[in-house]
């Protein structure tokens, strides 16, 4: 199965996800204590991943815009993939989205970056 990226309405089926390497921040506090060599430490789990997908669109200038315009949308996406079951997320773009642009050694292949936070998993 290919990779999916859906608002709960619409499925859009890019050719595939080039990169995805996403990070979990600490959320653990350590609390200095004066006159001590040794902190307090407040556990607490990692927040949810975190990074940029890298998306490979094809050849398709309208599917190029169409997974630009649903990444702008603001909605809560899910990305979904049967083969790569851990990519799968319910996600918001929390940054930047650049492109559509042309591959610069094909200029035939759109690609598309996002910035992005999971919110469930």
């Amino acid at each position: 199965m290919a990779t999916t990226i859906s608002n709960g309405t619409d499925t859009l089926t890019p050719e595939l996800i080039d990169g995805w390497k996403p990070t979990r921040e600490a959320r653990t506090i350590v609390h200095a204590i004066l006159g001590s060599n040794q902190g307090a430490v407040t556990l607490r789990p990692h927040a949810l991943r975190s990074g940029t997908l890298a998306i490979v669109v094809g050849t398709d200038a309208s599917l190029a815009a169409a997974i630009e315009g649903m990444l702008c949308s603001g909605d809560v996406l899910t990305l979904a993939d049967n083969d790569q079951p851990l990519v799968g997320m319910s996600f918001v773009i929390s940054g930047r989205v650049e492109g559509p642009r042309l591959d610069d050694d094909t200029r035939e292949v759109w690609l598309i970056d996002a910035d992005f936070q999971e919110v469930a998993s």
